[in-house]
């Protein structure tokens, strides 16, 4: 589920989801790497999907300045919403409902500590039974979760190579019960020792 992560080290973050397709990542980044402002960022991609569909993705940009934005197509799979604010933006489909969101804004706001600790407590305000709707019958919140902040002393963005760069998921051949992504991702959290840096700058999270 990483590969829906984009960092791209001193711009931002991008994150595409929803009918993903790696040719409009690419072409999100480019637009990011060209200057783009993520609204400007979305605006493109709407106008320029891989598919001419548009509808049904969902992308997620923030920005080292501090400018963020969601889109979220009007064909996306329901429960669909973004929510962007000053340095961050967070957004679901498929979800078992809008709370799932909101309450992953609040942790992030009522949480203190660093960074990672802020957005690994949004990721456990998300935990519900069904919280991707996908996963409901299974009694999980979801198959997948991962955490990813990139730090000013890192050069390498690619998956695995960031401060913190952690992904669970089921494996196919698990047997109920089966465990909870986003507590296995909690208990990785907790036993990762990331590089002492001067600033967290950029960061990304998300479960499926």
């Amino acid at each position: 589920m990483v590969i829906l992560s984009d960092v791209v080290l001193g711009l931002g973050v991008i994150h595409t989801q929803a009918h993903y397709l790696s040719s409009n990542q690419s072409n999100a980044r480019n637009r990011l790497l060209a200057g783009d402002t993520p609204q400007q960022i979305m605006d493109w991609l709407d106008q320029n999907d891989v598919n001419g569909d548009p509808s049904k993705r969902q992308y997620l940009a923030v920005t080292l300045d501090g400018a963020s934005t969601t889109y979220t197509g009007s064909n996306a799979d329901a429960v669909a919403l973004g929510i962007s604010s000053l340095d961050y933006a967070i957004a679901g489909n498929i979800l078992l409902e809008d709370d799932v969101v909101y309450d992953m804004e609040q942790a992030l706001f009522n949480t203190q500590g660093t960074l990672a600790e802020r957005l690994m407590a949004a990721m456990q305000a998300a935990k519900r039974v069904g919280a991707d709707a996908r996963c409901q019958p299974f009694g999980l919140s979801s198959a997948a979760a991962f955490l990813r902040v990139a730090s000013a002393c890192d050069v390498d963005a690619s998956v695995g190579n960031l401060s913190t760069d952690l992904e669970v998921y089921l494996d196919g051949g698990s047997q109920p019960p089966y465990p909870e992504p986003i507590d296995s991702l909690q208990t990785a959290f907790d036993q990762h020792v990331a590089p002492v840096c001067v600033i967290d700058l950029i960061f990304e999270s998300g479960f499926e």
